[in-house]
């Protein structure tokens, strides 16, 4: 090769390293798109280096950077091509070593992790550069949580983040494989650390998405993890919805007050991202819990329309099933009579406001007592009155006890079929059946009205 030919690849190749060191530099700090279309023009120039000189020096380091690019841009498949080139372009074991290396990590994406366990243990008995073998330790560590064998995948994940503690991918990998097997504590310190890191904003959403599986763990150890949430280095909108699951986890361990503060702080941090509108939807849910009569529905309605108008609300789910129940309660309590059985019945079992339900049956008991459907009333105010007590000791207002409950059933309706059914006893006037598809045709067409009514707000609203 003449001197003149060797300066054109030198430069050629040097060109193409300094797109490939931008385009890392660029996703490591979260500019994913344009990260990959760098990376896809360093690989572009690479490629002409190796098929107008294949057999150079050159081509040994353009096929390397074409892998290394090619992993980035998570391409597997052509990854595991260019590997096994660099492989037979391999002049020392140290290169064999390499590409084995690449060439393991990529099977590991493409579904093969035990063939990627064997090039990965191959890659570690030689390899010296420290980023390499922290990635192969973290590739074979998820091969081997592929293959059932959680001790040796946490032992190879435990020695990645040692190498280098502040990578968030080895964390994540062994966040997940611990939330796997029941990590305990562990799982607590590694999201902690994670938290600790300065992130870009993919991987803080990876730590996020991660953390959601919490709920599915003990909530304590949840709690846990987020305890340096106010502190960690998050953008203001993520640690917002962080806070919102460590408000969510407290509630699930019992703790309310807590979890209380914990919506709070998250209303604070960012008012109006999407974390601090779910943390508000949180803290109305709560006021659901404690909620007995029309009036408390009517204050929690009053925040929950300050709530939709928070940009991030007009594109929440949540926000808009509940806005539409709301509607719905509320055209019912407007109708009255059997409205207050559909009001009653959805507060028990979409809005979870027992002592709500409860005081909405008894009010239809109330203003319909000669009703047939005032026996199956009384049952479902029953189902939802403590049994040792007049009232739930959240109540602010005074209704009958579970024994005068009981009493009036039978005193004032003991031959309706509801009661008899319980009894054993035979059906009145109207069987069991009869009296359920009656009631059901009424409730359909009160459920039909409200469905209208939420459409038409909806349609004012646009």
């Amino acid at each position: 090769m003449t001197t003149a030919t060797a300066c054109v690849y030198f430069n050629a190749y040097y060109n193409a390293n300094r797109l490939f060191d931008q385009g890392r530099r660029e996703i490591e700090r979260g500019r994913e798109s344009s990260g990959r279309m760098t990376l896809g023009t360093s690989i572009e120039k690479a490629e002409r280096i190796v098929e107008g000189k294949p057999d150079s020096r050159w081509a040994d380091d353009a096929l390397r950077l074409i892998v290394q690019a090619r992993l980035l841009r998570e391409e597997w498949a052509e990854a595991a091509e260019a590997s096994e080139s660099l492989l037979r372009h391999a002049r020392s074991r140290e290169d064999s070593v390499e590409a084995a290396g690449y060439r393991g990590t990529a099977e590991l994406h493409l579904g093969h992790p035990a063939f990627a366990d064997s090039l990965l243990t191959l890659a570690l008995s030689d390899e010296d550069d420290g980023d390499r073998r922290t990635a192969a330790l973290l590739a074979r560590g998820q091969a081997r949580a592929q293959l059932g064998r959680p001790e040796a995948a946490d032992s190879d994940l435990r020695a990645a983040i040692a190498l280098r503690p502040g990578w968030a991918r080895a964390r994540l990998a062994r966040v997940g494989l611990l939330l796997d097997i029941g990590g305990g504590s562990e799982t607590a310190n590694e999201i902690a650390a994670l938290l600790e890191l300065e992130l870009n904003e993919r991987e803080q959403l990876e730590v996020m998405q991660t953390a959601e599986r919490l709920r599915e763990a003990d909530p304590q150890i949840g709690v846990e993890a987020l305890r340096t949430v106010e502190s960690s280095r998050f953008s203001r909108a993520n640690r917002a919805a962080l806070m919102q699951l460590r408000g969510d986890l407290r509630v699930a361990a019992g703790d309310l007050e807590p979890g209380r503060d914990d919506f709070r702080l998250a209303t604070e941090i960012d008012p109006s991202s999407a974390g601090a509108v779910d943390a508000r939807l949180a803290l109305l849910r709560l006021g659901l819990r404690v909620a007995v009569t029309a009036e408390d529905l009517n204050q929690l309605q009053a925040e929950l329309n300050r709530i939709q108008r928070v940009p991030a609300a007009r594109v929440s789910a949540d926000v808009r099933d509940l806005v539409a129940t709301f509607i719905r309660v509320e055209y019912w309590l407007g109708a009255g009579d059997l409205g207050y059985l559909l009001a009653a019945e959805t507060a028990r079992d979409r809005l979870e406001a027992p002592a709500l339900a409860r005081h909405l049956f008894l009010r239809f008991v109330e203003e319909q007592s000669e009703s047939l459907w005032a026996p199956k009333a009384i049952l479902a105010a029953l189902a939802l009155t403590p049994v040792d007590s007049g009232r739930d000791e959240n109540d602010t207002v005074e209704e009958p006890s579970a024994e005068e409950l009981r009493r009036r059933l039978l005193e004032d309706y003991g031959d309706s079929s509801y009661v008899q059914a319980l009894l054993g006893g035979p059906a009145g006037r109207f069987t069991f059946e009869e009296l359920e598809l009656g009631l059901r045709r009424q409730l359909n067409r009160l459920k039909t009205l409200a469905d209208e009514e939420v459409r038409a707000r909806q349609t004012r609203r646009r």
